[in-house]
């Protein structure tokens, strides 16, 4: 061995060796999550559903001008019947509060759950919120019985690349686990809800998934799964789950008052574009326009004004209206919330307390009756309650249409609830008053004039 050789090995060996590299977080990197999996599994259900559909082939069978000319050769064919639907739900007290989406319950008849241990109970809808597609059902428990459940997580504190699992009834195969990370945090325009900021997950969710729990690696529950992108019915690993804190806040409502308390902010937004949040003077193009405020709302009380760019809202920032809207749901009632906003250039903080929206009244909805096209259909003088609702304006004004007539015939207008009447027979309606008097004052036809969205169209009849 050459002297250089010999040199190097002896420095070699007096090297120290190298510490373990430790993780980042100063614990100890685990390799199972079997402890988080037992301490959730019992608690996540299945649901079977059924829902009496009615039966009839043809819209038209029941009229008698149909039958009239075709009789009714459908006979047999009219027979109401029952649809099944499978999901998960999660149990979130040890009396059996459980959770589930409300696409998954809607319209059941009956509502039955399943435990992985196979003992079944029957469950009964507390209440659902179906805007933020969220169900809360009570399991019918013999006296005294417990069952076991999942304490709830605090959302806010997800970062993207936390480990997750998604658990819950794949297909009907019985109770899985996926594993996975979070991909994204505040998904909007998903189109599983109305208000949307979902948990984006690449934690294989496939139907019947709908309504488990997302939980984090300590086994706390965070999200409710909810839906997939896929094109085939599989997962492609992308799937949304509601956060947790929005499910609570949901909870907690209909648990102490019987119903889903919304906190309504009493405003309209518009998102930002690049070029308009260089002509607000923003540095990017994040955050939620004022475009309207209603009088005697939240908003108004605050000093909130139209061109106000709400940046930050109860200590979160603002990435656009879908993430200020899920704020929004979550935040306390009654209580002051810190607001940032962007106003001729400068930010600006307030404080704004949140209130329940004022409740429709009985006296603003109108059925309308006589021989007149709108015979049938049911007609509401415009609140804030009715164009949140409807996914309408506050700028929106005038009588809006809520029903139908009960009974389809040929000469159905086809008027849809949210159309909001503009005039008829050349009279501007703005009131039940305004609607009596141009009914009752029919000329040769009918003009019927409404408003669906952005479009104005015009109905004649004669």
């Amino acid at each position: 061995m050459t002297y250089a050789r010999t040199l190097l090995l002896a420095v070699l060996l007096a090297l120290p060796l190298a510490a373990p590299a430790q993780p980042r977080t100063g614990a100890e990197v685990r390799s199972s999550f079997s402890d988080a999996v037992k301490k959730v599994s019992p608690a996540v259900v299945n649901i079977f559903t059924k829902k009496v559909v009615q039966g009839g082939a043809n819209p038209f069978a029941a009229d008698p001008f149909f039958q009239l000319f075709f009789g009714n050769p459908m006979m047999g064919m009219n027979r109401d019947r029952v649809e099944q639907s499978l999901g998960s739900g999660v149990l979130v007290t040890a009396e059996g509060v459980c959770i589930t989406n409300y696409h998954v319950i809607k319209d059941a008849s009956a509502i039955r759950v399943v435990f992985p241990d196979k003992r079944e109970f029957d469950a009964k809808l507390l209440n659902a919120d179906p805007k933020l597609d969220i169900a809360v059902m009570k399991l019918e428990l013999p006296e005294g019985e417990r069952v076991p459940f999942i304490t709830f997580g605090d959302s806010d504190t997800l970062e993207v690349g936390d480990v997750v699992l998604a658990v819950g009834n794949p297909f009907g195969v019985g109770q899985s686990v996926s594993m996975g990370i979070v991909s994204a945090l505040g998904r909007t325009n998903v189109g599983a809800a109305t208000t949307e900021s979902f948990i984006q997950t690449d934690a294989a969710i496939n139907p019947g998934n709908s309504g488990g729990a997302l939980v984090d690696s300590s086994g706390r529950l965070v999200g409710i799964n909810t839906a997939i992108f896929s094109r085939g019915g599989g997962s492609l690993g992308i799937g949304f789950a509601i956060p947790s804190n929005t499910v609570k806040a949901v909870v907690s409502s209909i648990l102490m008052t019987g119903s889903v308390q919304r906190p309504w902010l009493g405003a309209d937004l518009q998102e930002l574009t690049p070029l308009l949040a260089e002509k607000l003077g923003l540095p990017s193009p994040k955050g939620a326009l004022v475009t309207n405020v209603a009088p005697g709302s939240p908003s108004a009380a605050a000093g909130l004004v139209v061109g106000d760019v709400i940046l930050n809202f109860n200590g979160a920032d603002v990435s656009d209206v879908g993430n200020l809207n899920a704020r929004v749901a979550v935040a306390p009632l009654g209580k002051p919330v810190a607001v940032a906003v962007w106003r001729e250039g400068e930010r600006k903080p307030l404080s704004l307390t949140l209130k329940t929206i004022p409740p429709r009244r009985k006296e603003d909805a109108f059925l309308i009756q006589g021989s007149n096209p709108l015979n049938g259909y049911v007609v509401e003088l415009m609140s804030p309650a009715l164009a949140q609702e409807l996914g309408l304006p506050l700028s929106a004004s005038g009588l809006v249409v809520v029903g139908a007539p009960s009974t389809l015939s040929i000469a159905t207008l086809g008027l849809q609830p949210g159309d909001i009447l503009k005039s008829v027979n050349r009279k501007d309606i703005a009131t039940i008053d305004d609607l009596t008097a141009a009914l009752n004052n029919r000329a040769r036809g009918w003009e019927i004039v409404f408003q669906r969205g952005n479009s104005v169209s015009r109905l004649v009849i004669q």
